[in-house]
């Protein structure tokens, strides 16, 4: 059997981040509470990438060209959510569950926490969603 190469761990970690594109919380009752995209506004990626040089093509001569691009090298993935009372509806509202959703609207991931409740529209939630994708 083939293993994956340390090359597939970074293919694999660029495909989530590329595709996975919605944060989903839900009460108890698997209610959706909220629903935002990973587009920066409300959630984003924030884990930290490293720079390498990478061919990026070839000269007319045959000769690799180099460019310095961003990887996912890291084994774990970070999504940011910030959301308040405001966001959520109706209120009051307690949420207990989150998803990850990918472009075709299926369920990458999910983790049920202690529940938190939004009582008024100043309330706040901050979550940080990690996302382990091992090296070889």
């Amino acid at each position: 059997m083939a293993e994956i190469t340390a090359n597939g761990y970074v293919s694999i970690r660029e495909h989530i981040v590329q595709n996975w594109k919605k944060v989903v919380l839900k009460d108890a009752s698997n209610a959706q509470i909220f629903t935002t995209n990973i587009d920066g506004v409300k959630a984003k990626w924030t884990h930290t990438r490293t720079t390498e040089q990478r061919v990026t093509g070839w000269n007319d001569f045959g000769e690799p060209m180099y460019e310095q691009v961003k990887v996912e090298s890291i084994p774990t993935l970070e999504i940011s959510i910030k959301i308040t009372g405001a966001d959520v509806s109706p209120l009051p509202s307690s949420v207990s569950k989150v998803q990850v959703i990918d472009s075709q609207n299926r369920i990458m991931t999910e983790e049920t926490f202690q529940p938190f409740r939004f009582e008024t529209a100043q309330d706040e939630l901050t979550m940080i969603i990690k996302i382990q994708v091992p090296q070889q």
